[in-house]
């Protein structure tokens, strides 16, 4: 492999039962809606690997203000004359149990040309507007679409929730929907830099594809994402494993619903 195309592959990455009712009351409440959940702000740092080298950085930061979420993702990458910085972010809510981003945005910069990308959801209006002029998107409106960074969190609380298979609607970053799934492959004692932990392996389901994609969640940091893997062929093209996290208390105005 070229070192050319090693750099063109590395831009690329940088229960509910229903049971029927045996009587019904004379005055029967109103259904609530259910609490949504309460998400544990959060800074963590990785170390970015290539072949058990490190290469770079990067950052997740979840933040909460007023019942809108915001996660932020900041990587810096570089090896041989290839260089990679970018920032994602996604800001949402939650209903119930699921997660409704309201903007995303991503900035890439370094080796070959930058890219930005700006996407904005208005779920009341059911409208998908994309780039920074805020074009309307022509697609109907679908309530489970997720952004690039915020699918990422509804895997979390799913996990939560028990589930080990998962399929979600995703919006690429010219606001086009894909069908991404994913499943539990086990669950494994990961050593990290930071440390030894318990985490849950997920892989990314595609078929006839050479690429392969594998997540770790700690359920005991607040199903935190700790590593991801990628490779092509079985060979690895990046490695990003936890190194530090810092937890900050939630907004006490919150539901008091937690994620685990």
């Amino acid at each position: 492999m070229t070192m050319m195309s090693t750099i063109s592959k590395w831009r690329q990455r940088a229960p509910f039962l229903c049971l029927p009712l045996l009587a019904m009351p004379a005055m029967a409440e109103p259904a609530s809606e259910p609490l949504p959940l309460e998400l544990t702000p959060y800074q963590a740092e990785y170390v970015v690997y290539r072949n058990g080298r490190s290469h770079g950085k990067a950052e997740r930061e979840l933040k909460q203000v007023d019942g809108v979420y915001t996660l932020r993702y900041r990587s810096e990458i570089s090896w041989m004359v290839f260089r990679d910085r970018r920032e994602e972010q996604t800001r949402f809510h939650i209903q119930g149990s699921q997660v409704q981003p309201l903007e995303y945005r991503m900035n890439r910069s370094g080796t070959g040309p930058s890219r930005n990308y700006v996407l904005t959801l208005d779920p009341q209006k059911e409208e998908l507007r994309e780039g920074a002029k805020g074009e309307l998107k022509s697609h109907s409106w679908d309530d489970s679409w997720l952004d690039q960074l915020s699918y990422h969190q509804q895997l979390a609380i799913d996990l939560a929730a028990g589930k080990r298979a998962f399929s979600y609607e995703v919006l690429n970053r010219r606001g086009d929907p894909k069908t991404y799934d994913f499943r539990v492959v086990t669950k494994e004692l990961l050593p990290l830099p930071y440390g030894n932990v318990m985490a849950y392996r997920i892989e990314r389901v595609e078929e006839d594809s050479e690429r392969q994609i594998y997540a770790w969640v700690a359920p005991d940091l607040d199903y935190l994402l700790v590593r991801i893997w990628h490779g092509e062929n079985n060979v690895e093209q990046v490695d990003v494993q936890l190194h530090k996290v810092h937890w900050q208390q939630p907004d006490a105005t919150t539901a008091a619903a937690r994620l685990r």
